[in-house]
């Protein structure tokens, strides 16, 4: 059985995880024009994604949800916690020119899959018997449901990230205007791109679960070990 807990970092959380480095590069005599400087500024970042894939800790502490799955009627024999996370840092640039001045996301790295899943199984089930194996056996294809997620939604981003955030990364500002609002608005519009793909994998992999999840599923392998 699943129980699958889908977080984002939100914009409070992504700001705890920022590190901005503000550079201002040095131009030839001639400074760049006007729309030089736009096309610097709509530059697609630098895209790096840290991918990880835990080994799942085995829990014995009860789930949170298993009270309520009880109360709905579920005879739980296991459950896996998931947390289908990633978060976000950022690098910023300042291109500071007679031409205007631009504040753009130089580097986003986005780290996935960094939360181990939490396999929980009945302790009421004796350890090595059939129901415990066949029961580990389904929680362990939970977490290969996981990490296939991860995956293909690091691949996805290493592959297509840069450009769908091309021309949405860089800001237009004043001339020593504080950059904080400009930033918050650019990550903003970051974090939308990065939800929205990371919903379409963990769809996918909602599905796979739901599949499993089934009380033809539970029927069969409850009996095969009658």
């Amino acid at each position: 059985m699943l129980d699958c807990i889908k977080t984002f970092k939100t914009k409070a959380a992504i700001a705890l995880a920022v590190f901005s480095f503000v550079a201002t590069p040095a131009f030839a005599a001639k400074p760049p024009s006007a729309k030089q400087i736009a096309n610097l500024c709509n530059q697609a970042p630098l895209v790096q994604v840290v991918e990880n894939l835990p080994q799942p800790i085995m829990s014995t502490a009860k789930p949170a949800s298993l009270a309520k799955k009880m109360k709905a009627g579920w005879r739980v024999q296991g459950l896996t916690e998931l947390k289908r996370s990633f978060k976000a840092n950022f690098q910023w640039e300042m291109l500071n020119t007679a031409s205007g001045t631009c504040l753009r996301i130089k580097t986003i790295q986005v780290t996935t899959g960094s939360i181990a899943p939490k396999v929980w199984i009945n302790p009421s089930i004796r350890r090595n018997s059939c129901d415990y194996k066949t029961t580990l056996r389904h929680e362990l294809e939970h977490v290969d449901n996981h990490n296939v997620y991860v995956r293909e939604f690091s691949n996805d981003l290493r592959r297509n990230l840069a450009t769908r955030l091309k021309g949405n990364t860089g800001m237009l500002v004043k001339a020593n205007a504080d950059p904080r609002a400009a930033k918050d608005a650019l990550m903003q519009r970051t974090m939308a791109v990065l939800q929205q793909v990371n919903s379409q994998f963990d769809a996918v992999a909602d599905a796979k679960d739901r599949h499993m999840d089934t009380d033809s599923n539970y029927r069969r392998e409850y009996a095969a070990c009658r």
